[in-house]
């Protein structure tokens, strides 16, 4: 299927833009399912020139009267006002024809329709742009902890080496697990950059931030906006108005100057459109579903929780040793090192958990 959830202006003062925009394109049945709530300033008859845009390429351009589809009579003429334009259309097997097979399932498609809403002389009145999804993604949670799995077993075999004495080669191996963790994070910072790019680059640096501490758990979400409020903030509430509120995920098809027009608009108080556009680190923190305002106090308590889980496993670590040899079932030789400098060991973890960059 094919799928859109946000529908914004690409060009300055357009006369119509939508609070609600949700679209769905069922290809076994040829269904077109179509919800939106917009607000219009045109009235009169118009036409519609459609646009399909692939990667950077137009592939689809059409030009549509209104008043010759039956499905679009609720546009003959368009009015000024709300509108409400809940309906199911149509799709003719001709045209499902034309869509090649492997678009439904190439993941983070880079797909758009651009509508220009013309009037009868050709003058344009508005345009409006959704991006279209096949639900299709690289961004997966088995990814995410399959490499965060791969790097913590790097650190524990270096520090499991280095207690048996073997220091040269857990130094290499202690080296080469940071170099992995540090890529890790410079694939998150690329994700994290405000700059538009393709949507499989997005998805798939988002694979990546749980090593910056972006990572969504509930009730860490609601204690972060609980502090929020209670020492006089306003958290941001996107994620709970996706009913009302149309949000954009800057992508490399979106225009330079269409798009900071746009960020301009989202950051107005007096925005009636209710179009938000997220890119950036908000961009990473809406995809992750943690609220704008709370992607900073996400990231620092993970960051408290690794030190208090580091912590807590070297101290635990050197009781058991001690408690081993003790016992009989620990050579006294056997982590030497770590026992009598347990504490120099620790501060040194800390100092670089802290002061890496």
């Amino acid at each position: 299927m094919f799928e859109s959830n946000s529908l914004n202006p690409c060009i300055a003062n357009s006369s119509f833009s939508a609070t609600l925009f949700d679209v769905v394109f069922t290809p076994d049945n040829g269904t077109l399912a179509v919800n939106i709530n917009g607000v219009s300033q045109i009235s009169g008859n118009v036409t519609l020139e459609v646009q399909v845009i692939g990667y950077g390429l137009t592939v689809y351009q059409k030009t549509i009267n209104p008043c010759d589809e039956s499905d679009l009579k609720g546009l003959c003429p368009m009015n000024t006002g709300d509108i409400n334009f809940p309906t199911n259309v149509q799709v003719p097997q001709s045209a499902i024809d034309q869509v090649p097979n492997a678009i439904y399932y190439i993941p983070d498609l880079d797909g758009q329709i651009k509508v220009w809403i013309n009037g009868t002389d050709g003058t344009a009145l508005a345009c409006v742009e959704a991006d279209l999804s096949n639900g299709k993604t690289v961004y997966q949670k088995g990814v995410a902890w399959t490499i965060a799995v791969i790097a913590g077993l790097g650190l524990a075999i270096s520090a499991i080496v280095s207690g048996l004495g073997h220091s040269n080669t857990a130094a290499h191996v202690a080296s080469n697990a940071l170099a992995l963790f540090g890529y890790f994070q410079a694939q998150a910072f690329i994700g994290m950059t405000a700059i538009a790019m393709p949507p499989i680059v997005r998805s798939w640096t988002q694979n990546f931030q749980w090593s910056m501490g972006i990572i969504r758990v509930g009730f860490l979400q609601t204690l972060a906006t609980w502090y929020q409020r209670s020492t006089g903030g306003t958290p941001s509430t996107y994620l709970s108005q996706l009913a009302t509120t149309s949000v954009e995920i800057a992508k490399r098809s979106v225009e330079g100057l269409n798009y900071l027009m746009r960020r301009s608009n989202s950051n107005s108080a007096d925005d009636t459109s209710k179009t938000v556009v997220v890119m950036g680190i908000e961009r990473v923190g809406f995809v992750a579903g943690i609220e704008i305002s709370n992607i900073f106090l996400t990231g620092y308590i993970f960051l408290l929780i690794f030190i208090l889980f580091v912590t807590i496993g070297v101290v635990a670590f050197k009781f058991i040793c001690e408690g081993l040899a003790k016992a009989g079932k620990l050579s006294p030789d056997k982590f030497r090192d770590f026992r009598n400098g347990w504490r120099t060991v620790l501060k040194g973890i800390l100092y670089r958990i802290v002061s890496d960059p």
